[in-house]
């Protein structure tokens, strides 16, 4: 499976291909049914190749939305319903809800109103309980650790996402039953943390007695904006997001034709990056307009733009950091 991304006209398209794809029950159901929970999708075949495109305009993947934020006990409450409904969804239709991807990359959300949308790949050959279990364990990670309730739903769910059922419905459906009113407990809680310790335990690198550590200078990332009705913004961090989402995002932009998140700005170890992030009206560099989740190199003199907002890429001397 190959992966890829498209602008047409104001929709945006994630783009799975799959090689010598035959044309079955379940890609014309997937294809000509609008599924309750699933990202619409249309077929494209080129010789023997089948493209499937995904719509995802106006959403944002998953791991992206968790980048900057924790999930509450109401918000994982909702996703695994919502997933609850993707897998019925399935079973209604006859799809073969092993198709389900469960990578974040793949999951997409309207961030306003927590609507999720699953993407079912007819081809995806990997086993659900693996898949289950990665994604039980890449939420156990992001949980609001405050939250009591998360930290209850979370830990069970990873428990169960280890147990053989027969199908992705019957685990979600057993889940369900289980967290009805279900009280909380300290017990949960102190399993919860046991796990999160194991999890982040790395090993700790001992400097050898009278060994010199030479400090690294950086270099301060600015985006000098052209226009005074909008800030400048210094770059902080390995990944910068701009947006108008304000609690979502690093840099904010109030100004109309700016998508929720809109772009990023990543530092890497040979430069930093643009990447539009699925935006509305597009990411610009230099006058080109960027593809969906394209990502390019940036120099100091360049002219970045989100929509019709412009910055200019300037690098100034930064200090001595540890």
């Amino acid at each position: 499976m190959k992966t890829r991304y498209k602008r047409e006209l104001d929709r945006n398209y994630l783009i799975l291909e799959q090689e010598e794809a035959e044309n079955n029950y379940q890609v014309n159901m997937l294809v000509n049914n609008r599924i309750p929970g699933l990202l619409e999708c249309r077929l494209s075949l080129v010789d023997k190749r089948a493209d499937f495109y995904y719509e995802i305009t106006s959403k944002q993947s998953l791991r992206l939305l968790l980048e900057r934020r924790r999930l509450t006990g109401q918000e994982l409450e909702l996703f695994l319903q919502k997933l609850l409904q993707a897998a019925r969804g399935c079973e209604e239709y006859l799809l073969n809800s092993g198709g389900l991807l469960l990578e974040p990359d793949y999951i997409y959300l309207d961030s306003d109103h927590w609507e999720f949308f699953f993407c079912l790949f007819p081809f995806h050959q990997e086993e659900m309980r693996s898949s289950l279990l990665a994604l039980a364990e890449y939420l156990l990670d992001r949980l609001d650790k405050q939250d009591s309730q998360a930290v209850a739903l979370g830990y069970e769910f990873y428990r169960m996402a280890g147990t053989e059922y027969g199908s992705l419905e019957e685990m979600l459906e057993k889940w369900q039953e289980e967290n009805r009113k279900k009280p909380e407990t300290k017990e949960t809680e102190h399993k919860m943390e046991s796990y999160r310790e194991i999890r982040t335990e790395e090993p700790h690198r001992k400097d050898k007695a009278g060994e010199t550590v030479f400090l690294k200078k950086d270099a301060v990332l600015m985006l000098r904006s052209e226009n005074p009705s909008y800030s400048s913004m210094e770059i902080t961090g390995n990944s910068f997001l701009i947006g108008k989402k304000k609690d979502a995002v690093d840099g904010f932009i109030k100004a109309r034709g700016i998508s929720r998140i809109h772009g990023k700005i990543s530092r890497e170890e040979d430069g930093c990056y643009l990447t539009d992030l699925n935006s509305t009206n597009g990411t610009f560099l230099n006058g080109g307009r960027l593809e969906v989740n394209e990502k390019a190199r940036i120099r100091p003199g360049d002219v970045v733009g989100f929509a019709d907002v412009k910055y200019v890429v300037e690098l100034s001397d930064g200090i001595m950091t540890s």
